[in-house]
C-alpha cells in the first residue's frame, strides 16, 4: 500500500513537470513570433541616430509610437528635426522631448511622437534634415545630413486567408428602406393621388359646364333628365329627392326658355305667373299645375306615390319639354 502511494506521488510530480515544460515552450514560441519594434539605424560620422517604430506595421485601431534617439560626442551640438510636415498618412497627435542626458562623455537626445493613422494609400516618414555643429574644429564647422525615408506596411483587418465563401461582387445590393421612408413615400403618393383625383373632378366639371352651355334649353333639360334617370333614385327609395330634382329640371327649363325665374318662386307664384303669360296655353298651365302640385305632395306632405304615378310624372315632364313652343324671336335665352 505504501509503495502504491509513493508511485502515485511520483506520477503526479512527473505530470506537473510536463505541464510546466509545455507552458514554458508555448510561452517561448509566443514571444519568438511576436512582432518587435522596427528600428532604423541612420548614423553619420560620429553622430549615431536610430528611429524606432512601435508597432512595426500600421494598425488602424492603434497609434504608432515614433522614437528618434541621437547620440553625439560632447563637442558636437545636434538639433532634433521638425516632424510637422514629415509624416504622410498620419496625424501628429503629440510630441515629447526627453531631457538631454550624458553617458560616457556623449550627449543623448530623445524625441517621442504619437502618430494616429488615417485612411490613406501610403504611410511614410519623409527624409529629415539633421543639423549639427562640430566644435572640435577651429573654426567650428556646421553641417547636416538627411535621413532615409521610411515606408510602413499596413496590417489588413482580416487575418489569414479569406474563406471560400467570400467572393467579390459588383452587382448592386438592394437595401430595404426604413419604415419611416416607406411611410413618407406612402403619404406622398396618397397626397398626389388625391390631388390628381381632385384635378380630374374639376376638369370633368368644367368640361360638363361647357358642354351644357353650348346646348339649347330643350337639349339641356333632356340631358339633365337623362342624368336623373341614370341615378336610379326610385330604386334606392329616394322618391322625395327624385321629385325635387325632376321639378327643378322643369323650372330651370322654363327660366332659360321663357325668361321666367321659376326656380326662385313657390308653386302658386309660378302658376300665377304662367297663367298670365300668353305663351302658356290653358292646357299647358293645367298640366303644369297637376305636375307641380303632385310633386309638392311628395316633397312636403310625405306622400308615397305608386310606380305608375312616378312614371306618369316623368312622362309629363319630358313631354312638356319636347313639345313646348320655342322662344319668340328677339327674346334672349338665359
Amino acid at each position: 500500500m505504501r509503495r502504491e502511494v509513493i508511485l502515485l506521488k511520483r506520477l503526479m510530480l512527473a505530470g506537473l513537470a510536463v505541464a510546466v515544460l509545455a507552458c514554458g515552450c508555448s510561452g517561448g514560441r509566443k514571444s519568438a513570433t511576436k512582432d518587435v519594434s522596427r528600428v532604423e539605424d541612420m548614423s553619420s560620422g560620429r553622430i549615431q541616430m536610430s528611429v524606432t517604430l512601435d508597432p512595426p506595421k500600421v494598425e488602424m485601431d492603434k497609434d504608432t509610437l515614433l522614437t528618434i534617439r541621437m547620440t553625439a560626442p560632447g563637442d558636437i551640438d545636434v538639433s532634433m528635426p521638425a516632424l510637422d510636415d514629415r509624416v504622410a498618412g498620419f496625424t501628429l497627435s503629440g510630441v515629447l522631448d526627453e531631457e538631454p542626458s550624458v553617458k560616457d562623455g556623449k550627449t543623448i537626445l530623445e524625441r517621442r511622437a504619437r502618430l494616429t493613422p488615417n485612411v490613406a494609400d501610403e504611410y511614410r516618414i519623409a527624409p529629415m534634415a539633421i543639423t549639427y555643429t562640430d566644435r572640435s574644429k577651429n573654426p567650428a564647422e556646421s553641417g547636416w545630413f538627411a535621413t532615409r525615408p521610411i515606408v510602413l506596411d499596413r496590417v489588413t483587418p482580416v487575418k489569414g486567408k479569406p474563406g471560400s465563401d467570400i467572393e467579390a461582387s459588383l452587382k448592386p445590393v438592394w437595401i430595404y428602406p426604413s419604415f419611416r421612408t416607406v411611410a413618407l413615400w406612402t403619404l406622398l403618393l396618397a397626397a398626389l393621388a388625391a390631388l390628381a383625383y381632385a384635378a380630374w373632378r374639376v376638369i370633368k366639371r368644367i368640361h360638363r359646364e361647357i358642354k351644357l352651355m353650348r346646348m339649347s334649353p330643350r337639349e339641356r333639360a333632356l340631358f339633365e333628365l337623362s342624368e336623373l334617370l341614370g341615378k336610379d333614385l326610385i330604386g334606392q327609395n329616394l322618391v322625395k329627392d327624385f321629385y325635387l330634382e325632376l321639378t327643378m329640371i322643369v323650372r330651370r327649363y322654363i327660366e332659360r326658355q321663357h325668361a321666367i325665374r321659376a326656380p326662385e318662386q313657390t308653386t302658386e307664384e309660378f302658376l300665377i305667373a304662367v297663367s298670365r303669360d300668353p305663351r302658356f296655353s290653358r292646357e299647358v298651365v293645367a298640366k303644369l299645375r297637376s305636375f307641380l302640385q303632385a310633386a309638392d305632395l311628395v316633397k312636403f306632405a310625405a306622400d308615397h306615390p305608386t310606380g305608375e304615378a312616378t312614371t306618369k310624372a316623368t312622362f309629363t315632364a319630358k313631354e312638356y319639354i319636347e313639345t313646348d313652343a320655342p322662344m319668340e324671336a328677339g327674346q334672349k335665352k338665359r
